[in-house]
């Protein structure tokens, strides 16, 4: 799997208490007992606590999303420029 795999695998066991050896690629974020609530708070993770930029795709809202498609996404933001991501945490949109 990808570089972001082991870090996002880290922290769904540590900040939701989802035993490691339960995390796979293709289960999805549903599969490992997540509600919508508990996906908004991991983009939060990934973000605030990570550093790394959190892609807006609908999809990633998908209980059926896979933590692999998960982690693809994040990975993919990584290499966009920052102002090619939509603002969030109350940044200022980069005017049009």
């Amino acid at each position: 799997m990808t570089s972001l795999y082991e870090p996002i695998k880290s922290a769904l066991a540590r900040h939701f208490n989802i035993p490691e050896d339960t995390i796979a690629p293709e289960s999805t974020l549903e599969d490992l007992g997540m509600d919508s609530l508990a996906v908004v708070e991991l983009m939060c993770i990934l973000q605030d606590d990570m550093g790394l930029r959190v892609p807006q795709a609908e999809h990633l809202k998908s209980l059926q999303a896979t933590v692999g498609e998960a982690v693809a996404a994040v990975e993919r933001a990584q290499q966009q420029p920052a102002e090619a991501l939509p603002a969030a945490s109350g940044a200022p949109v980069r005017p049009v």
